[in-house]
C-alpha cells in the first residue's frame, strides 16, 4: 500500500507545473547528473517543494505566502519548504531508494532566478493529507449538541435497517422546531424511517409532509409516532390520500387523549361513509383546535355525523369543510351543529352547495351563535333568495366579523342590499366583506362611503368590477317571464294540451284531488317536460301556498288563471302592435311563446 502511495506520488510531482518549468528552462548536462537520476531527484525535490515530503507532512501556510522567497529560502527566511524547523538536508522519507533530496535553489542558478518569482497559494486543511482516515470531528460539548447527533444518527441508522438511502435535507433538518418537507416523494417506507428518528426527538414541535406519497402506511406511521411522541402537536400531512384506514389511525389517536392541537388531512381522498371518522375526532378529542378535511368528498351522511358531534363539542376553534360535496340535508345538519356550538371562531365551508336550504339554516344559526368571528361561504349557489335569509342572520348577529360570500350567482342589486343591511343594522359588527367576483355599480361606492362616516366599526369590502349607476327601466308587473318554472310549466301543458283536472286525476293514486312533492315531481319527470327536478322542487314551493306539502285543485287553478290572466293582457299589446284581430290572438300566442 505505502509502495503505491509513493509511486502514484513520484506521477503527481513529475507533471507538476514546477517539473516542467525546470525541464524549461534547465538541461541534465547543467547540473552534472543523469537524466533518469536528476528526474528521480527533482520529483524528491517537487514533492518537498509542495509540502508533502513524508506522510507526516501538512499545509501551514498562509494562502499569501510565496511558494520561494528571493534569495533562495524558504517563505520567511526559514527553513525550505517542506522541511521542519529543525530538520536538516538528508534521507528524503517519501523516496523509495532514500538517495539524497536536493532543493531548488542549489540544483541551477539559472532555475533559481526564475522559480524566484513564481508565487503558490496554499489553503490550511488542518489534517495530514496524506493519511488514510478521515479527519475526525470534534466531540459534542452541551446536551443540546449531544442530542442533536443522536438524532441525526438514529435516522441515518433507520434508512441503513430499512434500506433506504437517506434524504439530505432531512438529515440538516431533523431538529428543526418546524420540520417542513412539502413535496418530496419520500413515500410509506422513507416516512417510517422519518418517524423511527421522531420518537424520541424532543427539538421538533411541528410537521409538514404535505404532497408526500404517504398513502395509508405512511399515515399510520405518523399516528404511531405521536402516540410516543408528547412534543408533536401540529401535523399536516394533506394530499397524501390517506384513505380510509389512515383516517381511522388519526381517530384512534385522539380517542386516547394526546396533545396534537392541529391537524390537516384534506386531500386525503375520504369518501362519505369516513364521516363518522371525523365525527369521533370533533367529539372525542379534548385538545384539538385546528381541523382542516377540505378538498374530499364528505357528502350527506358526513354531514349528518360532523353537524352532531359539532353540537357537542367545546374545544374546536376552527374548521374547515371547503371543496366537499355538503349540500341539501348535509348543509342543514352542518348550521345546526354551527348553531349549537360555543366555542367556533372559524368556519370554512366554501365551495359546496349550501343554496336555499343552506341558507335558512345559516339565518338560524347566525341569530344564536355569539362566538364564530369568521364564515366563509362562497361559491356555494347563494342566489337571489338565498342572500337575504343569510343577511337576517347577520342583522341579529354581534360577533361576526368577518364574512366572505362572493363568487355567487347574485346581482349588483343584491350587493347593494347586502351593504344597506350592514349599514342598517345596531348589531352588526362585521369589519370585512368579500364578495370578490360581484360587479358593483358607482352607487355602490357612494353607499359605502357614506357607511364608513357614520359607523363606529372600520368596513372593508372586497368587490369585482365596477360599472356605471344608470336609470334601470320600469318593469311592467304584468310582463311574463318565460324562464320562470312556473310559466314554463303552465306553457307545457298548453302545449300538450293539458288541463289541470287531467294531471290531477292521472297522478292522484288516492283520489284526494291533491298531490305531494314526490308524485308532483314523478308525473311531470314521466311526462319528458324540460324542467328539472330543481325547478319542480321551486315550482312546488310556490304552489304550495298553505304549506301543507301538497298542492290541491284549488291551488293549481289558483295559479293557472294568473297565468292566463298576464296572458291575455300580453296578446292584447302584441295585437295593438300588430293590428291583430281578436280571431288571430291564437297564432299570435304560438309565435310569442316560441320567440319569447
Amino acid at each position: 500500500m505505502a509502495v503505491s502511495l509513493k509511486r502514484n506520488l513520484r506521477t503527481y510531482a513529475s507533471h507538476s507545473p514546477i517539473t516542467e518549468l525546470d525541464e524549461s528552462m534547465a538541461s541534465p548536462v547543467s547540473n552534472g547528473l543523469s537524466g533518469s537520476k536528476l528526474e528521480k531527484q527533482r520529483s524528491v525535490t517537487e514533492v518537498q517543494s509542495h509540502g508533502m515530503g513524508s506522510k507526516t507532512a501538512s499545509l501551514y501556510l498562509s494562502r499569501t505566502t510565496s511558494l520561494i522567497q528571493p534569495g533562495g529560502g524558504a517563505p520567511g527566511g526559514g527553513a525550505p519548504l517542506g522541511r521542519r524547523d529543525g530538520e536538516t538536508r538528508g534521507t528524503d522519507k517519501g523516496s523509495q531508494n532514500g538517495e539524497d533530496a536536493v532543493s531548488v535553489a542549489e540544483s541551477s542558478p539559472s532555475k533559481k532566478t526564475s522559480v524566484t518569482s513564481l508565487k503558490r497559494e496554499f489553503t490550511f486543511t488542518g489534517y495530514d493529507i496524506m493519511a488514510d482516515d478521515e479527519p475526525s470531528t470534534p466531540k459534542p460539548t452541551t446536551e443540546e449538541e449531544i442530542s442533536e447527533r443522536a438524532n441525526r444518527k438514529c435516522y441515518l441508522d433507520a434508512c441503513k435497517v430499512l434500506g433506504l438511502i437517506p434524504v439530505n435535507y432531512i438529515s440538516r433538518h431533523i431538529n428543526d422546531k418546524h420540520l417542513v418537507m412539502k413535496s418530496h416523494p419520500l413515500g410509506p417506507v422513507g416516512a417510517r424511517a422519518v418517524c423511527i428518528a421522531l420518537v424520541n426527538n424532543r427539538s421538533v414541535e411541528s410537521i409538514d409532509f404535505e404532497d408526500n406519497d404517504l398513502g395509508t402506511d405512511g399515515a399510520v406511521s405518523v399516528a404511531e409516532m405521536l402516540r410516543e411522541n408528547n412534543v408533536i402537536t401540529e401535523v399536516k400531512i394533506s394530499e397524501n390520500l390517506i384513505g380510509s384506514r389512515g383516517a381511522f389511525a388519526f381517530t384512534e389517536l385522539l380517542k386516547d387523549g394526546k396533545l396534537l392541537h392541529t391537524l390537516n388531512i384534506s386531500g386525503s381522498g375520504l369518501e362519505d361513509s369516513d364521516g363518522k371518522f371525523i365525527a369521533d375526532m370533533i367529539e372525542f378529542s379534548s385538545h384539538l383546535k385546528v381541523l382542516n378535511v377540505s378538498h374530499n368528498r364528505l357528502g350527506e351522511n358526513a354531514s349528518l355525523d360532523i353537524g352532531r358531534a359539532m353540537a357537542i363539542n367545546d374545544t374546536l376553534q376552527e374548521l374547515d369543510l371547503s371543496w366537499n360535496h355538503i349540500r341539501g340535508i348535509g348543509s342543514i345538519a352542518i348550521a345546526i351543529g354551527l348553531q349549537k356550538n360555543v366555542t367556533l371562531k372559524k368556519l370554512n365551508v366554501s365551495w359546496n352547495g349550501f343554496a336555499k336550504h343552506g341558507a335558512e339554516g345559516l339565518w338560524h344559526a347566525l341569530e344564536e351563535n355569539r362566538t364564530l368571528r369568521e364564515l366563509d361561504v362562497s361559491n356555494n349557489r347563494l342566489g337571489l333568495k338565498a342572500v337575504p335569509l343569510v343577511l337576517k342572520g347577520l342583522m341579529e348577529n354581534d360577533g361576526l366579523a368577518t364574512l366572505r360570500i362572493g363568487q355567487n350567482p347574485f346581482s349588483p342589486e343584491v350587493a347593494m342590499m347586502i351593504l344597506k343591511a350592514i349599514g342598517e343594522s345596531e348589531k352588526c359588527v362585521l369589519t370585512t366583506l368579500d364578495i370578490s367576483d360581484i360587479v358593483v355599480r358607482t352607487d355602490f361606492i357612494t353607499a359605502w362611503d357614506e357607511i364608513k362616516r357614520k359607523r363606529a366599526l372600520p368596513l372593508r369590502i372586497l368587490f369585482g368590477a365596477v360599472v356605471k349607476s344608470g336609470t334601470e327601466p320600469a318593469k311592467d308587473p304584468n310582463a311574463i317571464n318565460w324562464r320562470d318554472p312556473v310559466t314554463r310549466m303552465f306553457k307545457f301543458m298548453h302545449d300538450q294540451g293539458y288541463r289541470v283536472i287531467d294531471l290531477l286525476k292521472k297522478w292522484d293514486k288516492d283520489g284526494s284531488f291533491s298531490v305531494d312533492r314526490h308524485e308532483f315531481k314523478k308525473g311531470f319527470m314521466a311526462e319528458n317536460s324540460s324542467l328539472t327536478e330543481a325547478q319542480l322542487d321551486e315550482v312546488m314551493d310556490r304552489l304550495d301556498v298553505d304549506g301543507d306539502g301538497e298542492v290541491d285543485l284549488g291551488e293549481l287553478l289558483k295559479a293557472e288563471k294568473e297565468f292566463r290572466r298576464r296572458m291575455h293582457l300580453r296578446l292584447r299589446k302584441l295585437a295593438a302592435k300588430t293590428n291583430s284581430t281578436t280571431d288571430k290572438l291564437d297564432a299570435v300566442l304560438q309565435r310569442v311563446m316560441q320567440n319569447d
